[in-house]
Formats: C-alpha cells, sequence, structure tokens
C-alpha cells in the first residue's frame, strides 16, 4: 500500500563535479509483521526542496540493510530496487518516485536514491522486467490494469463496473485478451473472463446509494481515460467524470485505478467535488453461493467472498457459476473512512465517507486455479520458445485460508503505513569510507618510515612460510609465502602459490632497499625472487608483473646475471603470446582470443628488454601491441574497455572469457576485433578504474621507450579522463561509472597506480603546462591517499581488488611506494 510521507579536456580539472548525486532516505515498517515488496512512493516535490537539481528520469533506487546512516556508510554494497517515475496529473513533469522495499517486522532500511546525468545513469541502470501493464481497449470496452497475478478492466460506459480476469499462468495478457478475433471467455492456458458481474458495482467499484440501491456513474457529461503509468513496479489508469448527476445533485469525479507488481489486488483512489448529501459506496457482487467471510482485520472493514463464483467457459452472456471452481473477491475500506454495510439486489456494500473529498479502498480478487499452468522453460530455450518447458502445477493452490491471509497483510499495511522519512539536508555525493574523513597530514618520509615498518611486520610473518616452499615448487596456485589481499588493519591473508600479483612484494622489498640501505630488505627480496624464477613456461602476460618487479628490479639493484636471464626469459614468454594477426599479446594463451587493458603494464618487460640488448624486435612487438590497444581498447572519450575479444585466425565462435564460455556467433576476419566486455568492472561500457589507471600508466611507459606520438595522444587523452571523474579526495570508486550507486569500494590501488602514470606522465610531456598540471595532480593523489587512506599501521586500507572486497592490496603498497620514492627524489 502507499507510505505515509514525512516530511580535463582544454585545461585539467582538478575538481571535477561529481555525475552522480545521492539522497537517504529512512524506510520503516511500523508493524509486527514481515513486510515483503512493501509499496513506496516519495513525491518529486519533497525530493527538489532539498535538491533542485533532482532528476527522476535518471534516479536509481537502492537499498542497503541497514537501519542508520553510520550503517549505511559502512556497506559496501547496495541491492538495487526496481523503481519508475511516473507523471501523475499529465503535465510533461514526473510527480513521483515508486518502488518496492522487503522490510522486516519493525525494521527500518536506509534507501538510497542516486540521480545524475541522464545518459550516465542510464549506462548503469538495471532494465527492469516489466510486471505490471494497463492500455485502453475497445476489445474489452474500456480500460485494463493487470499484475502478473490478476488483471482487471472497467466498462467504460454507463455500467462503469469493474470486471476480472483470472490466470492460470502468471504473465500480462491484456493484449492477448485485447487482440482481434481472440476471445478471452474461452478456456486457455493463459486465462480468461473468470467473473460475471451483471448489474454489480464490481470488485471496488464505486458508485453512490440512491433509494437503496447503488447507482453507476452513468449519467455524465464528460468522460475521460488515461494510463499515467505502465511499468515494472506499478501502473495507473486515471479516470476523469465531468458532471456526475446523481441523486439531484452534479459532482465531479476522479478515479485512479493502481496496480502494484505483485499483487492480487489494486487501490482504487477517488476524489469528489461536493459530496456532502451524497452517499457513495462500494462493494462486490452478491454471490449467493459465496458468503461473506466477515474476516477481522485491524483498522478495516471488508466484504470478502469464497467460493464457487468462477463462470462457465464460452459464450460472454454465460453465466452459470462452476461448482468446482473458487474463487474469492474482496474489498476494503479504512475504517475511518467505512460507513454501514449494506446489501442490494446486486451487490454487498460499503458506504464510503470521504474525507476533504479523498478517500481510498482496496479490490482484491483470488483464484484457485492460479497457477496450474505455471511453464517451467528449459534454461537452454530461447525466450521466446516457451513451449520447450515443463508444466508444474501449482504447489501452493490458493485457498480460502490464503485469500484470509493475504487480506489481513494487505488490511493491515493500509491501516499502518510504511514510514518515509528524507534523511539527507542536501543532495551530496556517495561519502568516502568513514575513517577517510579525518585526514592526519603526512611527509613522504613519514609515509615511506610508516610502510617499511608494515613490511617489516607482514616479512616477519610469511617468511617462514616462504622458505618452506623450496624454489622450483611455487606455481601461480600452489606453494606458500605469497599473497594479494587482507584487511584493512594491516593483515595479509594467506593464498595458495603466487597468483598474478606475486612479483609486488619482493618489488616492494627491493625498493625499501634501495631507499633504506637495510640489508635486511635485500635478503628478503632475493628469497621471495627465488620463488618466482624459472617459473615463465606456466606463466600468461603477467610474466611481465611477476618477473620485471622481482628479478628485473633485482637485476637493477645486483648486477647479478641471473636476475637479467629471468627478466629475458618473461621478454621470451610475452613473445609466444603475441599474435601478428591482431598485433596483440593474448593475455591467457598462445592463440588466445582476447586482450585486456592490463596488458600494456605487461609491456615494460619489453621496454626493458629492448634497452638491455639493443635487440629491435621488442620496440616493435610492444609498439604494434600498444598501439592495436589504443584503437581498441580506448573510447573517443578518453574512457577504456577492460578486454577485447578477436578471431585470433581459426574463425571461432566460441570465447571463454571470466571463466565462461560464451557462443558469440560472428564474420570476423582473421584478426578483426569481435567484442569489449569488462571481467572486473561494473559493466562492458563502463570504466573500471584499476584497468583506467594501468592504462594511463602503460600508455606513458609505451611513449616514454617508443616516441610515438599517438602513444602520447592516448596516455593525454586517457589521463584527462581520469581526472575528470576523480571525487573529491582523488580517490576513484573502483568503476568510474558506478560512482558508489552499486558498490561504494574506494579502490586505493587505482589512485595510487593512476598517480603514479601521472608523475612519470609529467616527465615526458613534451607541454610545460600540461607537464606541471600531471605533476600536480600525481601529487595531490598521493598526498589524499596518505593522509586519508594510510592507515597507522603503514596498511594502504580501502583497496578493491574484485568487487566488493575493502582491504589492502600488494600491488597498491608497491606503486604507493614507487610514487612516494618519485616525489623524494624529485
Amino acid at each position: 500500500m502507499k507510505c505515509v510521507f514525512v516530511c580535463i579536456a582544454a585545461a585539467l580539472c582538478a575538481y571535477a563535479a561529481p555525475r552522480t548525486k545521492v539522497i537517504k532516505l529512512a524506510v520503516t515498517n511500523p508493524g509486527a509483521s514481515a513486510r515483503p515488496a512493501e509499496d513506496i512512493v516519495v513525491p518529486v516535490a519533497a525530493l527538489k526542496r532539498i535538491a533542485p537539481d533532482f532528476s527522476a528520469n535518471s534516479a536509481i533506487v537502492t537499498t542497503s540493510n541497514a537501519a542508520t546512516l553510520e550503517e549505511d556508510a559502512r556497506t559496501l554494497q547496495t541491492a538495487e530496487l526496481p523503481s519508475q517515475a511516473d507523471d501523475i496529473d499529465g503535465d510533461g513533469k514526473y510527480d513521483e518516485i515508486a518502488f518496492q522495499i522487503d522490510l522486516g517486522p519493525r525494521q527500518t532500511r536506509i534507501v538510497t536514491i542516486a540521480y545524475g546525468d541522464v545518459a550516465s545513469m542510464m549506462r548503469i541502470r538495471s532494465k527492469y522486467p516489466q510486471r505490471t501493464y494497463a492500455k485502453f481497449a475497445t476489445r474489452y470496452e474500456g480500460p485494463g490494469w493487470e499484475s502478473e497475478e490478476t488483471a482487471w478492466r472497467l466498462y467504460f460506459d454507463a455500467r462503469n463496473a469493474v470486471d476480472l480476469y483470472g490466470k492460470r499462468r502468471p504473465g500480462l495478457y491484456l493484449d492477448l485478451f485485447s487482440a482481434p478475433e481472440y476471445v478471452y471467455h474461452q478456456e486457455g492456458p493463459f486465462g480468461r473472463d473468470i467473473y460475471g458481474i451483471g448489474k454489480a458495482l464490481g470488485p471496488a467499484g464505486i458508485g453512490a446509494l440512491v433509494n437503496g440501491k447503488a447507482q453507476s456513474v452513468a449519467e455524465v457529461g464528460d468522460r475521460k481515460w488515461r494510463v499515467a503509468a505502465s511499468g515494472p513496479v506499478r501502473s495507473i489508469v486515471m479516470l476523469d467524470y465531468k458532471g456526475w448527476k446523481i441523486a439531484g445533485k452534479t459532482v465531479d469525479l476522479t478515479s485512479r485505478m493502481t496496480q502494484w507488481a505483485g499483487e492480487h489486488g489494486f487501490e482504487h483512489r477517488i476524489s469528489i467535488s461536493s459530496p456532502d448529501g451524497l452517499t457513495l459506496v462500494t462493494g462486490v457482487p452478491y454471490k449467493p453461493a459465496a458468503p461473506d467471510l466477515k474476516p477481522d482485520i485491524p483498522g478495516i472493514r471488508s466484504l470478502v467472498t469464497w467460493g464457487p463464483q468462477v463462470v462457465l467457459s464460452g459464450n460472454k452472456a454465460q453465466t452459470v457459476d462452476l461448482p468446482d471452481e473458487n474463487l474469492g473477491v474482496a474489498v476494503l475500506v479504512p475504517q475511518a473512512l467505512a460507513g454501514d454495510v449494506l446489501q442490494d439486489d446486486a451487490n454487498r456494500l460499503i458506504v464510503v465517507r470521504p474525507v476533504n473529498g479523498a478517500a481510498e479502498i482496496y479490490g482484491a480478487a483470488m483464484w484457485d486455479r492460479e497457477g496450474t499452468e505455471a511453464l517451467v522453460v528449459k534454461d537452454a530455450a530461447p525466450a521466446d520458445r516457451e513451449h520447450e518447458g515443463t508444466i508444474r502445477p501449482a504447489n501452493r493452490r490458493p485457498t480460502r485460508e490464503r485469500f484470509l491471509a493475504y487480506l489481513d497483510d494487505r488490511g493491515r499495511r493500509m491501516a499502518e503505513p510504511s514510514e518515509v522519512k528524507i534523511l539527507s539536508k542536501s543532495a551530496m555525493p556517495e561519502t568516502a569510507p568513514p575513517d577517510t574523513l579525518s585526514p592526519v597530514h603526512r611527509t613522504y618520509a613519514e609515509a615511506i618510515a610508516l610502510m617499511a615498518k608494515q613490511a617489516d611486520r607482514t616479512a616477519a610473518g610469511f617468511e617462514e612460510l616462504v622458505k618452506a616452499s623450496a624454489p622450483g615448487t611455487v606455481t601461480k596456485s600452489t606453494g606458500h609465502g605469497f599473497f594479494t589481499d587482507g584487511s584493512n588493519d594491516g593483515q595479509y591473508k594467506q593464498q595458495a602459490g603466487y597468483f598474478w600479483t606475486g612479483g609486488f612484494w619482493p618489488g616492494e622489498l627491493w625498493k625499501l632497499f634501495e631507499v633504506t640501505h637495510d640489508p635486511k630488505y635485500k635478503v628478503w627480496a632475493e628469497l621471495w625472487t627465488s620463488r618466482i624464477m624459472g617459473m615463465q613456461p606456466e606463466q600468461n602476460h603477467d610474466t611481465g608483473f611477476l618477473n620485471l618487479y622481482s628479478s628485473v628490479l633485482g637485476y637493477g639493484v645486483t648486477n647479478d646475471a641471473r636476475y637479467r636471464a629471468e627478466g629475458l626469459r618473461a621478454a621470451e614468454r610475452l613473445k609466444e603470446l603475441y599474435n601478428p594477426l591482431t598485433n596483440l599479446a593474448a593475455s591467457w594463451a598462445v592463440r588466445g582470443d582476447d586482450t585486456i587493458i592490463d596488458t600494456m603494464m605487461n609491456l615494460q618487460i619489453w621496454w626493458w628488454a629492448a634497452h638491455e640488448t639493443g635487440d629491435a624486435q621488442w620496440m616493435d612487438l610492444g609498439r604494434k601491441h600498444a598501439l592495436r590497444s589504443a584503437a581498441w581498447l580506448v573510447r573517443a572519450d578518453g574512457s577504456t574497455a577492460q578486454s577485447v575479444h578477436y578471431n585470433p585466425g581459426d574463425n571461432r565462435q566460441t570465447f571463454t572469457s571470466s571463466n565462461k564460455t560464451l557462443d558469440f556467433p560472428n564474420h570476423a576476419a582473421p584478426g578483426e576485433m569481435i567484442f569489449t566486455h569488462t571481467h572486473q568492472g561494473l559493466s562492458a561500457d563502463s570504466t573500471w578504474s584499476r584497468g583506467h589507471a594501468w592504462a594511463v600508466y602503460g600508455f606513458t611507459e609505451a611513449y616514454r621507450a617508443t616516441k610515438e606520438p599517438a602513444l602520447l595522444a592516448t596516455a593525454e587523452k586517457t589521463a584527462a579522463y581520469a581526472l575528470d571523474h576523480l571525487p573529491d579526495d582523488a580517490v576513484p570508486w573502483y568503476d568510474f561509472n558506478d560512482e558508489g550507486v552499486f558498490f561504494r569500494n574506494r579502490d586505493s590501488s587505482s589512485a595510487v597506480i593512476l598517480a603514479d602514470g601521472l608523475l612519470r606522465l609529467s616527465e615526458v610531456e613534451p607541454d610545460r603546462a600540461r607537464a606541471a598540471d600531471f605533476r600536480k595532480e600525481g601529487t595531490r593523489i598521493v598526498q589524499s591517499v596518505i593522509d586519508r587512506y594510510l592507515g597507522a599501521t603503514g596498511a594502504l586500507r580501502h583497496g578493491c581488488g574484485t568487487r566488493p572486497a575493502d582491504g589492502m592490496l600488494v600491488y597498491g603498497d608497491y606503486y604507493l611506494l614507487e610514487s612516494l620514492i618519485w616525489l623524494r627524489d624529485h
């Protein structure tokens, strides 16, 4: 039921305006019973009072299980609630936001309404299934409205009565019932007209009592209808009667029929001018074989019948009721609006007493044949071949008891509506993690010292584990002593094998040895590096990450020829993945069909090999891969896709993506692109922030190595996009397009990778003004990170490896240290 409402394109921009703002609501169930799918309406005018720029057509509604704003701020993942914006009065402006939410007994849940640039919001908003529908059709003589459970129509003539369709198979069928030549009185798998209302007002119809009999809205000066909404959450039919002549009076009447998703009934709101002297009535048709059940629903007056009142299928004039089928029909009226219970020849009636000319009633029906033809479709069957399935008889056929329970639930919701309170004082971006909101200023030296202490604790905790796995026995997925992520309090989690991240920890140790000259860091770096050495044959494109930050950094510090050889073997392994048809190194296997933006970072092994050996092949391979990545993975606005699939030369039609097999029919020529997608971002067309940071850093290093102008332009373009999408504290959301709507994760690892890339870009950018801007922005990001996200233990908090994880990340540590050393040295 309704709720009670209480009330750097041309120049780099350091503080870009957020594209998404949020308004926080508290929704409370005051009752002692659970309320699944509670109907909630929020007036747009109330939202605009605190947010004049509120855009209803871009709104996305989400919720968490949080009961307070403080709990909500710590929530990492929200649930999207299907919602819709409705223009009730037809003036071309939205009036209400409607959604449904599950509420436990006396539960309060925080709801977030996010809005912003329409194109941006539509990119991330889900497509909601159509669960209600409304249309006017001459075939069924007026407006109709339906949920998946029931369908209703109103005879839009002097009868002005409500009639009912029953459904054997859940779904939306008004289009079928209104189709030419379709006879909706005949029995069928979807349902039919099952009720005979005769001269009655019909369930929850409205009329006036004249000389002891209910009179319909018959004699009117003008009669209009309008479908105000037909959506996934609710459908609304507006009926406007001008000059209704009744009982010696002339009044104007409006009816609003609202059908909510999942419900067996509908709301009927009426508004009448000058009701004094009129006795308005509603009710249900009088059926002697279906007596009134007289339920006791607190705060509600009701008329409820159950019994054999389903007409025989066939001729639409048929009035014979089937003895072996039962139908429940009801009308509910709040006690404060209800008068006497009456009866005439055609109706059981309740007197309706409008308050300030307005009243609300609820009509409902439940057929005991519902669900008897529910179809379970085979998972592999196309959606348009529903007949390839099985019929599953309803395991909970409607009964009188179920109908009474349904009415008791709906009645309690009417009598004691849920409450909605707007908690926000103004619309704001989604907040950063609460423990980052009180920054502590740190110098670069202080930050490095904190990280060194954290590294000491980590090395001490994992040293015996890594020693227990002999060199040559640790693989990507077996062996001990490596880690990728940990908690925000500084404790890394053990993992099996070195994964793709195993090079970052020895890389951090090599860097700490360079900074401090403390021999313990060299000993530890050699220990962990030794467990990665010699494993190139089993590695994929991440052979670059794994060996550059372990062996190549070790070679730079020690000049040990063993480490040089390891780096060159890694370059050779990456070369094995290179496909001359696509000019790309496949990310996962020889002659693979996809490459991810992350591979731009792994090209560093080729840039190093070219410099170390003087062999031009490495520069040529890297240049071709970088140019093709710029063409296929970087969009026109500077945003990035994570992954591209292509025809590697065998004309394949099946692809493997995120461990899923996809049938993707295509006619792409060998070496041509087929589709892009994401492994870790919000969606295929969004911009995953860490992948984008890889792009800024990777294209910068590609330009440094090749001096190819197109690669500099790509680095500049991706940098500008990132800077234009940073939140106020300069630490990205895990996905630039999400901005905390669905996942509240900031990703400190993305921040430091981006900062590292910007600082490097400032070194190679030929335009001095741009170079200064890139340096300024890289510096700003690092300072924000060490002031807000670097904990007192030296843990870099709030990294997001795979959503919605939140904690330390070993590569976040490495790139923060690399950035700090750059800033210290410059």
